[in-house]
């Protein structure tokens, strides 16, 4: 039994072992919670902060090396689709996290590409539709919500469909939305100028848009590019002089070509679209008339070899020319050249009839042949 005396202590001496209460759970869990409550949202955040780093890796795109292209289109689609579900799970995790409204940004982009990559128009819609309701969020910083219109702008100028006009229209409105409710913002002048590039048909809406960007930007690089698209624009219906340089030494004058119906192509071995698009163009060119019809290519190579071992392979009939200096050849420099490939084509009397037939070159020779 348990000795039950009363025992005097003296001060600061211990009780007996038989006279200590054990500490009630309560009293020994309570100075332990606000260090739990400490580290619980230095958890969460290392969480986040892991998460979000593993999107950023996936940002990096596919890492396996294919060479069938089923088989890439689909390692493509499948890290679209882990993307998606990361990013979903990220957003559904930590709604409040400082990344959530960029992880919802991320999510609208990679639907949209796989819309594209599905040929799900749907999917593009409602990439869309998302990101116009993140750039009107309350939530959102005047950064965030520029940088989400700019990306639903950038689809909306992709995904712009019907008659050349119709398409025209639409990225045309979607470029003076953004800048309109953004002003300020670098990037409004640039949309500008890329909507400019679907105006070659209307001159004069070409030129309203490039004026504008032109008061707008104050990049040098920009203003750059208008100086030469304005340019080139104020070349049309003209006749300038023209003159290759060749290969071998010397210049070709093109009012020697005269009577025919000339196709101008400005390419780099070191651009792909220009690889790409002059494919297209030799598969077609043999199902054109060879009356009147001549094709003068221009290479602005940096490696001489390169341009070479590329241009060898082309019709013999065609005239090419390779300018050493690149971009800041006279050539090219004279007539505005900023951007590969570039197609002209000039008419039997020598004047400019267009300054951009990489869609449409067919139609314009067949027209101006019939001249």
């Amino acid at each position: 039994m348990r000795d039950r005396r009363c025992v005097l202590l003296v001060p600061g001496q211990r009780p007996p072992r038989h006279l200590r209460r054990p500490l009630a759970r309560k009293q020994m869990i309570r100075p332990l919670l606000p260090l739990v409550a400490l580290f619980l949202p230095l958890a969460a955040i290392a969480d986040s902060a892991s998460d979000w780093a593993q999107i950023l890796k996936l940002d990096e795109g596919p890492q396996k090396k294919l060479s069938s292209i089923t088989d890439v289109r689909q390692e493509a689609r499948n890290h679209l689709v882990l993307q998606q579900k990361t990013l979903e799970t990220f957003i559904a995790r930590y709604p409040n996290d400082p990344n959530a409204f960029e992880a919802q940004m991320k999510l609208a982009a990679v639907q949209a590409a796989l819309g594209k990559l599905d040929e799900n128009h749907s999917l593009v819609e409602t990439a869309i539709k998302s990101l116009a309701s993140l750039e009107n969020s309350p939530k959102a910083s005047p950064e965030q919500a520029a940088n989400a219109g700019f990306l639903k702008v950038s689809l909306q100028m992709q995904d712009a469909g019907g008659t050349d006009a119709e398409r025209r229209d639409a990225i045309i409105a979607a470029a003076q939305n953004f800048n309109n409710r953004h002003p300020g913002d670098r990037r409004g002048p640039r949309l500008l100028v890329e909507a400019a590039t679907q105006c070659d048909d209307v001159p004069s809406r070409k030129r309203e848009l490039l004026d504008q960007a032109a008061r707008e930007t104050r990049e040098a690089s920009l203003k750059q590019r208008i100086a030469d698209d304005l340019h080139r624009l104020d070349l049309l219906g003209k006749s300038p002089a023209i003159k290759v340089p060749l290969l071998k030494g010397g210049e070709f004058d093109l009012a020697a070509l005269r009577g025919n119906v000339v196709v101008l192509i400005f390419w780099s071995t070191e651009s792909p679209h220009s690889l790409l698009w002059l494919r297209d163009f030799r598969i077609a060119y043999e199902s054109l008339a060879k009356n009147n019809l001549k094709v003068v290519t221009v290479g602005l190579d940096r490696s001489r070899q390169s341009y070479e071992n590329r241009a060898k392979s082309f019709p013999p009939e065609w005239i090419d020319s390779y300018d050493a200096n690149g971009w800041l050849g006279a050539l090219p420099r004279s007539l505005g050249i900023n951007a590969l490939p570039s197609v002209w084509i000039l008419d039997k009397k020598g004047v400019v009839r267009t300054i951009n037939a990489k869609s449409s070159f067919a139609k314009w020779i067949r027209e101006l042949q019939a001249e």
